[in-house]
């Protein structure tokens, strides 16, 4: 990818389409660098800005893909003229003429590379993210060997021999295997020691003759021998007692003896413990059981006794509990016969009220009552006299106007029709008398019809006329009138079906016959129903008369 650190809007460009092509960064070397230069646009000298100034505008572009790809590294590469340079901020922006000036803007570049790589390195601590500063020199004609740890030396490219060996913390698992111990007694020990070079000059140098050019894990297999022997050989001194019942010693033991040894190649240990120890004859679990039975039996006394202190507590307990119980069920067994007796008091005395209130309203309802019917009785009484008044006047006006409209346009017509009759007289008197016969059945029926009517409508005014007597005899002629309508209804529902009746008397005539009776029996038949004497009207002593 095109980068010019001369240009800090280049700088920017890179790093952006770095990030959106590459998912990785995971060791970034910042190596460019010039000698000489004039003034760049963005207001620094050449030297200083390509040196400096675009590598850490970089660095800057690129940290958040460095610390999500941690661990990872960042490594400038300075120079040692770094030592005679000058951090002048006001020079920085000025123009860099002659040899001397471009030299001493190296000079200030490489100080500003230093500078930036130890703090960087401070403040990516605990990132996963390490920072180192070189020089690329070196050195010839000397065999004298420089160890340098956590720092930076010379080396010259080509001429001098680098070696690392690494300063960490080593983990270790000495175990040794059926191992007889005082007694004889076979038992397999693992250790765990956690051992690191150490750094003090001397003995950084002697640990660096030993392993030096050697990777960490034969560093961790000569440690491990060196431990596992000196185990097994303090193994053979103790009884199987010793070393299980105090671990620790059994470890400090260890330590001790072993420590002088390890260090002598340069490696500290810094602690040891016991992991697990066991024997194949179960000799450990032999020696265990006596005490485990000990135990086992201060357990089961502990617990019988436990049982009983609790058994008794709890007696007791109960005892007060039901104590305490009986008396507040007897506290609430007075309390409830108290209540109680006092709610049937008060529910006695509600009650009686309530009968009383409820017993005075009904009397006054009914009496209110009483005195609406009668009221109701004395307007009934008055709008059926004038109701009297009015159909007997309505009946003179009616038969005036049969008189008139009916009886003599009648006899006119009587003798029209006795000449039409004449030469009709045998078809006439054929259908009459089927027709007589048809009216004289449905009759019948109607008539069965209206005495059942008749007799359950009797008996409901008798049960009327008994419960008003008293109102006398406008009261019975009041029942008669509602009853008539109906009782009319009845008897003229068969004839409305005929539009049109011609009477035609004659010696024998059978309709004529029937009809004076129908007309003889119906008052009396209302009379023996409501016991209203119908004789007594007009219009009916007319019509009756008339046949007669």
């Amino acid at each position: 990818m095109s980068l010019d650190l001369a240009s800090l809007a280049s700088v920017r460009a890179f790093a952006e389409t770095f990030l959106r092509a590459e998912p990785r960064l995971d060791l970034l070397i910042l190596n460019a660098g010039i000698a000489s230069g004039g003034r760049r646009s963005d207001g620094c000298n050449l030297v200083f800005q390509v040196n400096h100034l675009g590598h850490f505008l970089l660095t800057q572009l690129l940290l958040e893909r460095l610390k999500r790809c941690a661990p990872s590294r960042v490594v400038v590469v300075a120079s040692n003229a770094h030592r005679s340079g000058r951090i002048d901020f006001e020079r920085l922006g000025r123009p860099v003429e002659g040899t001397l000036q471009n030299f001493q803007a190296y000079c200030d570049s490489k100080l500003a590379n230093i500078l930036f790589a130890r703090e960087l390195a401070g403040r990516l601590e605990g990132t996963g993210v390490t920072c180192y500063a070189l020089h690329p020199g070196g050195c010839c004609g000397s065999d004298q060997k420089q160890y340098v740890f956590g720092g930076w030396a010379w080396a010259w490219w080509c001429v001098s021999d680098t070696q690392r060996i690494s300063l960490e913390i080593m983990t270790l698992q000495p175990r040794c295997e059926d191992v007889e111990t005082a007694e004889g007694v076979a038992l397999t020990v693992t250790g765990v020691a956690q051992v690191k070079i150490m750094t003090e000059r001397e003995l950084l140098a002697v640990a660096c003759e030993q392993f030096l050019g050697k990777n960490v894990q034969d560093v961790k297999n000569v440690v491990l021998q060196t431990l596992e022997g000196h185990l097994r050989s303090i193994l053979g001194t103790l009884t199987v007692e010793q070393i299980y019942q105090d671990r620790d010693q059994f470890a400090k033991l260890v330590r001790e003896v072993a420590a002088p040894d390890v260090g002598r190649m340069g490696i500290e240990i810094l602690s040891f413990t016991i992991k697990d120890v066991y024997d194949k004859v179960e000799y450990l679990s032999s020696l265990g059981k006596t005490q485990t039975a000990v135990v086992q039996r201060d357990a089961d006394i502990g617990v019988a006794e436990a049982e009983r202190d609790a058994g008794i507590r709890e007696a007791e307990c109960k005892k007060e509990m039901l104590d305490v119980k009986f008396m507040s069920d007897t506290k609430v067994a007075d309390s409830k016969r108290a209540f109680e007796l006092q709610k049937a008091a008060f529910s006695q005395e509600v009650n009686i009220k309530t009968a009383e209130s409820q017993l005075a309203y009904e009397l006054q309802g009914a009496r209110e009552q009483q005195k609406i019917r009668q009221e109701e009785i004395e307007i009934e009484v008055v709008q059926r006299r004038k109701q009297i008044d009015i159909e007997e006047k309505e009946i003179v006006r009616m038969d005036k106007e049969l008189i008139a409209t009916v009886r003599r346009p009648a006899e006119a017509e009587a003798f029209r029709m006795q000449q039409i009759a004449e030469g009709d007289k045998v078809k006439q008197v054929m259908i009459a008398q089927a027709e007589a016969e048809r009216i004289r059945k449905i009759g019948e029926a109607e008539a069965a019809v209206i005495e059942a009517i008749g007799k359950a409508d009797a008996e409901k005014m008798k049960l009327k006329a008994e419960a008003l007597q008293q109102y006398g005899e406008a009261a019975k002629m009041a029942l008669v009138l509602d009853a008539l309508p109906q009782i009319a209804s009845k008897v003229a529902a068969p004839l409305a079906k005929v539009e049109e009746i011609v009477i035609l008397s004659g010696d024998g005539s059978k309709v004529t016959t029937e009809l004076s009776r129908l007309l003889a029996e119906i008052p009396a038949s209302v009379h023996a129903i409501t016991g209203v004497d119908l004789a007594k009207i007009p219009l009916i002593q007319k019509a009756t008369g008339a046949q007669a």
